[in-house]
């Protein structure tokens, strides 16, 4: 592809004035010359169309559509780019993307689709704190819909062929998960190249279709658009997939952790026999769960040698799930009071001190590694302390001089971290390395 290749960003859009202006501005915002941005709309009523007369160079189309599969493929009709995609109305791109994708994407080398990461942002534009999970594996993991769905549309770029291969978006597809089912047939002939910078935002508000329906409608709607796709009956995906589902749906693993649960509130009650019951049910339906919750951390807390480090290893983290990726970032506690690999926080105190103290409470059981938590005031490194067993802690930092009153910045990062659903299928996918219980300055 030449060095600067042509964008085609097409738009679709009915009575979204609130958000087409910033749309359109993402776009421009890009400073990259060759790209043309294809509005069609509906035949908007609420002021949109005065807000697309203040741009001259915009190519618009207004008129009655068939919906918007019928609306995006008026707009890759008419669309001329090398490189081509489709950015909702209340979406946006972030500064860099087109510079990015036109230097990643490389049909000669294998690369005809470059998906980057993409981020929430409610109605008012305000970061979520999280992104949408981003990752591709193969055609069939996009299939098992069930599993979490990592394709996110607006940070997706494809090239022209690709659309003239596996488009148009189907017009008679009864569902609002056109993008899906685009994807589904994009993935049957190329991979999707992933790369590790966010490129959009999508905005989730009650307007959207995301937040008008609930999230068991919008998997059974996948569910039905995935079937299309398995092939037929007697090939070998069609039977890996229907087996998958069928998994899901039985929900083993979901339904042996309400019986262990189950068999702890009875232990607490002291009812010895309703206890012995559940707990057996629920290490039959799950065993693995059963192991890691009840035998795992005792067995790995007292075992020394050989078995330590084997038990260790059993224990490190794999690849990271594309769902944990996306709390990476988070520095705030959590609600329930856990912290990941990071937190920030500010403190105001009202007087002059010079201790700082942190108390908390950490399970070692699960770590990998050691257990190392730095301690930084307002960016300046005040000590590093390792944890070195499971349950309540206390560190202490007396600091080199007297704070005087006012706000203080207060960072502690943690050297490793566990995902609990790596251990106990409890679809907790944060990465935790300790429990906040407070932060003093005195």
């Amino acid at each position: 592809m030449e060095d600067s290749p042509r964008f085609s960003i097409v738009t679709p859009s009915f009575n979204q004035g609130r958000y087409i202006a910033e749309t359109i501005a993402s776009v421009m915002a890009q400073n990259y010359a060759n790209v043309e941005h294809i509005i069609i709309d509906g035949g908007s009523t609420d002021g949109t169309l005065e807000i697309l007369e203040r741009y001259p160079h915009l190519m618009v189309i207004s008129e009655p559509d068939r919906g918007q599969a019928d609306a995006i493929n008026k707009g890759f009709r008419l669309a001329s780019g090398d490189i081509v995609a489709f950015l909702n109305s209340d979406d946006t791109l972030l500064p860099g993307a087109l510079h990015r994708v036109s230097k990643e994407m490389a049909p000669q080398q294998g690369r005809h689709i470059v998906m980057g990461r993409c981020r929430f942002v409610d109605e008012n534009g305000c970061f979520f704190g999280i992104e949408h999970p981003s990752h591709f594996e193969s055609h069939k993991r996009l299939l098992q819909i069930w599993k979490g769905h990592m394709i996110p549309q607006p940070a997706v770029f494809w090239a022209r062929k690709v659309w003239e291969n596996c488009g148009p978006m189907k017009e008679d597809l009864d569902s609002p998960w056109i993008d899906y089912d685009l994807f589904c047939r994009f993935s049957q002939k190329y991979a999707f190249h992933c790369i590790n910078q966010i490129l959009a935002t999508y905005r989730l508000h009650t307007e959207s279709k995301t937040g008008s329906l609930h999230d068991p409608k919008r998997l059974e709607d996948s569910i039905c658009i995935s079937r299309r796709y398995w092939g037929k009956p007697w090939s070998m995906i069609y039977w890996q997939l229907t087996i998958s589902l069928a998994l899901y749906r039985i929900n083993r693993t979901g339904r042996g952790v309400a019986l262990l649960r189950q068999a702890q509130e009875s232990w607490r009650q002291r009812r010895i026999l309703k206890t012995v019951l559940f707990a057996l049910a629920g290490g039959i339906l799950a065993p693995e769960v059963a192991f890691y919750a009840s035998i795992y951390p005792p067995l790995h807390n007292f075992s020394f040698g050989v078995l330590r480090k084997i038990l260790s290893r059993m224990g490190q983290m794999r690849d990271i799930y594309p769902q944990t990726a996306v709390y990476l970032d988070n520095t705030d506690p959590w609600s329930d009071g856990w912290i990941g690999p990071r937190m920030v926080v500010t403190k105001e105190i009202t007087r002059v001190a010079r201790t700082l103290i942190i108390q908390g409470w950490v399970e070692l059981s699960y770590m990998p590694q050691p257990l190392y938590l730095k301690v930084l005031l307002n960016g300046e490194e005040v000590g590093t302390q390792r944890l070195e067993e499971s349950g309540e802690f206390v560190l202490r930092f007396v600091l080199p001089s007297k704070l005087s009153p006012g706000e203080y910045t207060v960072e502690v990062q943690s050297t490793t971290w566990y995902v609990p659903h790596r251990f106990l299928r409890n679809q907790d996918f944060r990465p935790l390395a300790w429990r906040l219980a407070d932060i003093k300055i005195d």
